[in-house]
């Protein structure tokens, strides 16, 4: 009963230079009357600029609060604490030559410890640019950076994040603000693009699909990583880029201009900078013109394939340069916060890999529980015994097959499919150990073949199944778009910085390893706050708390160990700090923040160590100068101190022993010398 509406415009006829190809468009796919509602009214819903403005609203409304977000998670790491960033355009040549943890490794004298490295400068490229805007800080972030008028005096407007304390925190927040408008900007713009794509190819017959998967992957949850957390802008170039690639290729093959074929290169290239998972268009975007254009022969577009693979090449050889010998580094393969499946059988792993693809599918089709952090001890282990193993492995298997069939037939449907099965490859670690459990952001990809495929199930439901009108399928779908939304704008508040997000998904998942450690220096951070002084207690003991969990989860954590030392040190409880922190050196022998910790606890002890011995409590004064030794052992100071207290309890010959050891790591100094004179003849 199906008949195309006339006032829809029909493709041009191809000229003689054009490939004559049939595309394989489905004939159901056509604007339809519903009963009581004119046909016109779905044709003006997606006339025009009407369907880019509909795109536009709703990812604003959508993402309006995370408008005056500051930075969480690897912001600080990739964005507003890395040193090329921060000196801005001049910062753009090692951007471009480096790693994009390069800076982070750097800072705190680490190697590389993901797996293949991680080569994605365009990103940082743009954060770059807008650190021209915010300002730039050539020498990066200095002592008093903060202090932006340079009065040394803490100003209400240096005071950024509005905490009440003035240091680098407030520096990093400079700024943030307009990276996450244009954040939400350029979601907006790669939506609308795909909009674009769809409707001028896959749903040439039928917009309102178009409009409808559009509307949907806009307002779907698990994009709130993508789009609320500034680091992950790489995802939204890098399939914005993909996406045009493909649309470009697509008007090449059908008009054969030199200009959408260089341009085609160009986004090509460009998302290849953006993130690797543009290699996967070396297979979906020939699959894709194989799929659609019915009679194309791959002999007739050999530029594009030649052009494709060269610029791969070009691609590959730049990566290669820069992340050549950091993907078999030890340390990935020994700490089990990077390494998820480290204490893993052989069988385990495998079962619990297949098993995370049915989590990404349950997140990607109704997102109830999300979180930033999904490593250990979040998704235990499973076996083949496990149900939900095997139920898997059939969505799995079944999605291959589909994908499989699809391409036998020259179905277009193998591009929402391509693209859900092979950005999952990359990621859920059996090619590549990508240094974490799962991600949200991960799946970003993915979400667009469900998108996808959500829509053309429920349209082949409504005209094929039921018999009804093929306008239904907007009905059916408003309520998922709606719960979608509603999602979307409660989870951004967790993202505005990283109290929020770490206190608010470690009540989502309490035995998660990692945020119990993150709440605890959250907790540590909310209690050094002028407006928590009355709360200061409260917030130490939840600090604690949270720090213990994590080591009871993982007691080589060296992070919880460096947190919960900073929360007893606070607690008074300085003994325990110094063991946290000692142990943290043992895990960690170059964190550059751990010998600034023991110094002034040494000091500290030191410090007690002198009032007890002018007091003459001398019994108290070994025990505090003692425990300075041991907190900077190769300080001479406490040392002769130690000296003097064994003096005057008539031990000469420990004395003497505090003494020498004091000038094996301090030759020469006087008051040892002298000291170790006067005693020669005991």
């Amino acid at each position: 009963m199906n008949k195309k509406n006339k006032n829809i415009p029909q493709r041009a006829a191809a000229t003689v230079n054009e490939v004559k190809v049939e595309k394989s468009v489905p004939v159901d796919m056509e604007y339809m009357a519903a009963p009581g509602i004119e046909s016109s009214f779905w044709q003006k819903l997606t006339h025009g600029k009407v369907p880019y403005i509909l795109i536009a609203v709703l990812g604003l409304v959508l993402y309006a609060n995370t408008f005056n977000h500051e930075y969480a998670l690897d912001d600080e790491l990739i964005v507003c604490g890395n040193t090329y960033v921060l000196r801005g355009v001049d910062g753009i040549g090692d951007i471009m030559g480096n790693d994009i943890f390069d800076s982070y490794n750097k800072s705190i004298n680490a190697e590389a410890n993901l797996a293949g490295g991680r080569f994605r400068p365009f990103s940082l490229a743009t954060f770059a640019l807008e650190q021209e805007v915010i300002g730039t800080l050539p020498e990066g972030i200095q002592p008093d950076s903060w202090d932006l008028n340079k009065n040394k005096i803490g100003d209400a407007s240096e005071d950024l994040n509005k905490d009440g304390v003035f240091n680098d925190k407030d520096v990093k927040s400079k700024g943030m603000a307009f990276r996450h408008i244009n954040n939400v900007l350029l979601y907006v713009l790669s939506v609308c693009i795909l909009y674009m794509f769809l409707s001028r190819f896959f749903f040439k017959d039928n917009k309102l699909l178009a409009l409808l998967t559009a509307l949907l992957f806009v307002a779907h949850p698990i994009h709130t990583e993508v789009v609320a957390n500034v680091k992950s802008r790489d995802e939204i170039l890098s399939l914005m880029f993909m996406i045009l690639t493909m649309h470009l290729s697509f008007l090449y093959v059908e008009g054969k201009q030199m200009k959408h074929l260089i341009w085609a290169l160009v986004c090509y290239f460009i998302a290849l900078l953006s993130k690797e998972y543009g290699a996967t268009l070396l297979i979906i975007l020939p699959v894709s013109l194989y799929a659609y254009y019915k009679k194309l022969k791959f002999s007739d577009i050999p530029m594009l394939l030649v052009g494709l693979v060269i610029t791969f090449g070009i691609y590959y050889a730049m990566r290669s340069s820069v992340v050549v010998g950091l993907g078999e580094n030890a340390k990935q393969d020994s700490e089990l916060l990077n390494n998820p499946f480290l204490n893993a059988s052989g069988i385990e792993a495998i079962a619990t890999k297949i098993y995370i693809n049915l989590i990404y599918f349950a997140l990607l089709l109704l997102p109830l529980k999300m979180s930033s952090d999904y490593s250990f001890n979040v998704i235990h282990f499973r076996t083949f015994a496990d149900p939900e193993v095997w139920l898997s492995i059939a969505v799995l298997a079944g999605l291959g097959v589909a994908t499989l069939l699809a391409f036998k037939k020259r179905n277009w449907l193998v591009v929402p499919l391509l693209f859900i099965l092979m950005h999952l490859v990359l990621i859920n670690n059996f090619l590549f150990n990508i240094g974490a459990t799962m991600g949200e952001r991960l799946v970003y990809h993915s979400s667009f073949g469900v998108c996808i495929l959500l829509v053309v199930g429920l349209h082949y439901l409504f005209t094929k199944v039921l018999k009804s009108n093929p306008h239904y399928v907007a009905f059916a779908l408003l309520p998922l778009i709606a719960f979608y939304s509603f999602k979307t704008i409660a989870r951004n508040p967790a993202w505005k910085n990283n109290q929020t997000l770490y206190l608010t998904d470690v009540k989502t998942y309490p035995n998660s390893t990692m945020l119990n450690g993150n709440a605890c220096i959250s907790l540590f951070d909310m209690s050094n706050m002028p407006a928590n002084k009355a709360r200061e207690k409260g917030l130490l003991d939840s600090a604690a708390v949270y720090g213990n969990k994590a080591l009871l989860l993982h007691p080589g954590y060296f992070y919880a160990h460096i947190n919960l030392g900073l929360v007893k040190a606070r607690q008074g409880e300085l003994d325990s700090a110094v063991w946290h922190w000692k142990k943290a050196k043992e895990l960690s022998p170059y964190e550059k923040q751990i010998d600034p910790l023991l110094d002034n606890a040494a000091a500290d002890f030191y410090n007690r160590g002198q009032k007890s011995m002018n007091e003459n409590n001398l019994q108290e004064a070994l025990a505090q100068f003692q425990k300075s030794h041991e907190a900077k052992p190769k300080d001479h100071r406490p040392l002769y101190f130690l000296g003097m207290v064994y003096y005057k309890m008539g031990n000469f010959v420990k004395a003497k022993e505090m003494w020498s050891l004091g000038l094996s790591y301090a030759p020469g100094d006087p008051m040892l010398q002298k000291a170790l004179n006067d005693v020669a003849n005991y």
